[in-house]
């Protein structure tokens, strides 16, 4: 008999994080490795939950918003029967189209978004360093949105201070071969796109990715950015922070909770896509170290082609 089922309403809780594909497998390895720490629950059922519907076809590259919020609501749909206490949407771009789902206007659970999580990011370093400017990198539907940049300019950021970078098919090469050389020539090429948009170079430059994928390649978008900007140059990574909140914020799941546990992890790992092996490979070497367990999770994953409907 399994403990979280008898105890989970008084000493446990699921936290279910999705994403489209495998960017976000950082934020599920980083909650991992807190609560393994300590947690203010005695048990703990993590799933992970891929979103992307197609092997060849992700959400950027669907036409409409209809579509992809078809898709997703679908996918929310099915996410919902784990009974999750808390929705994480680990990826900027179903962040974005979230608010498009007939879901969002009935969810039972919280869900909580990573465009949120960047804003505030980005809006905590701009405000304490007043001079300072920021480059937001996304996917192309993160970027045409302007959820970041609106956020921003109605919280009294300047947008002559924002630089937006659409990195078409970055996200992509990045989750099929995050060691492949073709990711640093890209991010190079979507780094120079974006220093020829920068309207004036003066104090700090912040680099926020903000798409999950990108935080696997932080190092690279900081040699590259540093090769073009003589200023202080600082990467700002929204899974972090998003991974930190779940954990910390008395609001988020556990508002009256003083206590600390070594719980028991119940984790699952699930996508409707086949993960070839070398691509498991290449995350567990990413992330073998934040979190041991995580990464076995992932190397057992569940591949069911009907997950949800497309």
């Amino acid at each position: 008999m399994n403990p979280f089922e008898n105890e989970k309403e008084s000493s446990g809780k699921t936290i279910l994080v999705t994403d489209s594909g495998l960017g976000g497998f950082s934020v599920f390895a980083l909650i991992a490795a807190h609560l393994k720490k300590s947690s203010p629950w005695k048990y703990v059922s993590m799933v992970y939950f891929n979103a992307w519907p197609e092997p060849n076809r992700g959400y950027n590259h669907l036409n409409t918003m209809d579509q992809k919020a078809g898709i997703f609501n679908n996918a929310m749909n099915t996410m919902e029967t784990f009974k999750p206490d808390i929705i994480l949407i680990a990826c900027n771009t179903l962040s974005v189209i979230y608010p498009f789902t007939s879901y969002s206007q009935h969810t039972k659970p919280k869900v909580s978004g990573i465009v949120d999580h960047g804003v505030q990011l980005i809006h905590k370093n701009l405000i304490s360093d007043p001079d300072s400017q920021v480059v937001i990198f996304g996917t192309p539907t993160t970027i045409a949105e302007k959820s970041h940049q609106n956020q921003l300019v109605k919280m009294g950021i300047s947008p002559n201070r924002i630089t937006n970078q659409g990195c078409t098919n970055l996200a992509g090469k990045i989750e099929r071969d995050p060691f492949s050389p073709d990711v640093s020539k890209m991010i190079h090429t979507n780094v120079s796109m974006a220093v020829s948009k920068i309207q004036q170079s003066c104090g700090t430059l912040y680099a926020a990715l903000c798409c999950t994928h990108f935080g696997y390649c932080k190092d690279l978008f900081q040699t590259a950015l540093s090769s073009h900007i003589k200023d202080a140059v600082k990467i700002l990574n929204p899974n972090q922070r998003m991974a930190d909140h779940v954990i910390y914020d008395p609001e988020i799941l556990h508002p009256d909770k003083t206590d600390a546990f070594s719980p028991d992890i119940d984790m699952r790992v699930m996508s409707r896509v086949f993960w070839e092996p070398r691509r498991i490979d290449a995350y567990v070497r990413l992330l073998k170290d934040v979190s041991p367990e995580a990464v076995k999770a992932l190397a057992a994953y569940e591949w069911n082609p009907d997950l949800f409907e497309i």
